[in-house]
């Protein structure tokens, strides 16, 4: 425990104003006292319809901190000045306190709020705060993280301004870029557009309940007359991080249950389907063919309107791109004087040679489209780099032609996760300036860079990137971390490597857990009336 910390157990005496208890926690914000193993205090609550504003607390501090709360289940927090907020969610099975962020609180308050809104209303108990003096933050500046764009809608928001919490909590960490999937991807818009399709989709075609809450989130921020794009790249601009916007190359079919999101251009152009080696139709479109070429690069040219940092492609999502569509066998015919034997011949070193050569001239023409604009172009590869091969991807060979500023390696599905702990084979990708990011997600099923709910395992993977000379370290769904409010006051700092040392040898700071001895009318013994209703 940190001596110089304070905590502030009396939650209704620092109200700004004056504390007004309501009739009961459904008509809004009461106040309750209870007892500790170690100390006893006064904190608040409110029910989870109950009409509750924010609550303004003046815990009267100068200086930087870190803050801490301690609360269930869900919680809104931000300053005086902010624009945006940081949401965590907790456990509403123990009492701890969790990290929320680090700032300078002069002459600011704090504002609380309970999760409100169409698709979620929370109950919320706060039971104390906790703050520890520390000094800004200097950033290495050598993490990136990764934000799929689709999911913040698929979990809500009722205004544009919710789309800060996304994005905010970056601020002052190690973290310097975002990749910002552009709507989970397809040729997809909220414009008008000659290239892309326009979003919200039809509820005709919802299946899942996400689905239908993406299409309202959408209605809400465009009523609103904001074009998220276009927020995004304004809110990064305020937070000082970069923005690439990320395409998934592949997803211009979906399956069943979503077919229905299926882009048209994939629908009204079969002839610019995937051919396999028996001759059959694949579900995917093919990138060997011109017309299939010129519509990505014309949505590139849109998207680059918005005037992100760079552009990024998602190859983690979507390989392979071609297998053996006409212009892959006469590319083959015109380099090797004969027709490949198919099917034998799919796989074979000559056929992935013309595969290799045809996405390294579709690379190029993006790489010319982006830096003509003055734009990095950047992607992200799945870690088994055999199986890229097979698919068609030659990494090696793109990151030797300077084609990409930046490589994220890892998040590919069923990536297998063993694969994390070699990180040879990703040093030869360091040529021409290129530079390269270990890492990718914490589920298992996307690579499982990131061992989930292992902090020790994360940061002596951290420590093995950085000690084998990598610019820096990625994360796939960064929102996933940062939300849960367990683990990210370490990873915003992940670049610490004395911090890594401490976590590897088992130093950290243990959370600590409070039992409750009472709680407003529950006095929890052996006679306590809680399973009396």
């Amino acid at each position: 425990m940190d001596n110089r910390e304070q905590v502030f157990t009396d939650i209704p005496s620092y109200v700004a104003g004056e504390f007004k208890e309501a009739k009961g926690t459904g008509a809004g914000w009461i106040s309750f006292e209870y007892q500790f193993d170690e100390f006893s205090g006064k904190g608040i609550a409110t029910g989870a319809f109950a009409p509750a504003n924010e609550i303004v607390l003046d815990l009267k501090l100068n200086g930087w901190h870190k803050l801490y709360i301690a609360f269930h289940p869900a919680i809104r927090v931000w300053l005086d000045g902010d624009k945006g907020y940081w949401q965590i969610s907790g456990s509403p099975y123990n009492v701890r306190d969790y990290f929320c962020f680090e700032a300078d609180f002069t002459a600011r308050k704090l504002h609380i709020a309970p999760v409100r809104g169409t698709f979620s209303n929370k109950e919320i108990i706060i039971f104390y705060i906790r703050v520890v003096p520390c000094n800004k933050h200097q950033s290495r500046r050598n993490l990136i993280a990764t934000n799929d764009g689709h999911g913040v809608f698929w979990e809500g928001l009722d205004s544009y301004k919710d789309l800060y919490r996304y994005i905010l909590p970056l601020k002052d960490s190690d973290f310097f870029r975002i990749l910002w999937g552009v709507y989970g991807g397809g040729l997809l818009s909220v414009k008008e557009t000659k290239v892309a399709d326009k979003i919200p989709w039809s509820d005709d075609v919802c299946f899942y309940e996400g689905a239908w809450t993406f299409n309202r989130s959408l209605e809400n921020v465009i009523k609103q007359g904001v074009d998220p794009l276009a927020f995004v790249r304004e809110i990064t601009g305020e937070t000082g991080l970069e923005l690439h916007f990320y395409f998934r190359v592949g997803a211009f079919y979906w399956p069943f249950p979503l077919h229905g999101y299926t882009s048209s251009f994939y629908l009204e152009n079969p002839q610019w389907h995937c051919v396999d080696e028996y001759g059959r139709k694949v579900k995917r479109i093919s990138y060997a063919f011109p017309p299939v070429q010129e519509r990505i690069l014309a949505y590139f040219e849109y998207l680059v309107e918005y005037n992100p940092d760079g552009l990024c492609l998602a190859f983690n999502r979507g390989l392979p791109l071609m297998i053996c569509e006409q212009p892959v066998l006469d590319e083959f015919e015109k380099t090797y004087g004969r027709r490949p034997k198919l099917p034998d011949e799919v796989d074979s070193p000559e056929m992935l040679n013309v595969r290799h050569k045809l996405l390294s001239d579709f690379i190029a023409r993006v790489h010319k489209l982006v830096a003509s604009h003055g734009k990095s172009l950047s992607c992200i590869v799945p870690r088994d780099f055999e199986r890229n091969l097979i698919f068609g991807l030659d990494i090696e060979m793109l990151a030797k032609k300077g084609y990409f500023e930046s490589i994220c390696v890892g998040a590919g599905h069923k990536d297998d996760p063993d694969l994390n702990s070699d990180l040879e084979p990703l040093k030869k990708l360091r040529v021409s300036g290129t530079k390269v990011y270990p890492g990718g997600s914490g589920v298992n099923a996307h690579g499982g860079a990131w061992k989930p709910h292992d902090i020790v395992a994360r940061a002596r993977f951290m420590a093995q990137i950085l000690d084998n000379g990598f610019d820096g370290a990625y994360f796939w769904d960064i929102n996933q971390i940062v939300e849960s409010g367990t683990e990210w006051e370490i990873i915003r700092h992940f670049s610490d490597r004395d911090m890594l040392s401490r976590i590897i040898e088992g130093k950290f700071p243990v959370i600590k857990y409070h039992d409750t001895k009472k709680i407003y009318d529950l006095t929890v013994d052996r006679y306590n009336p809680w399973n009396a209703y």
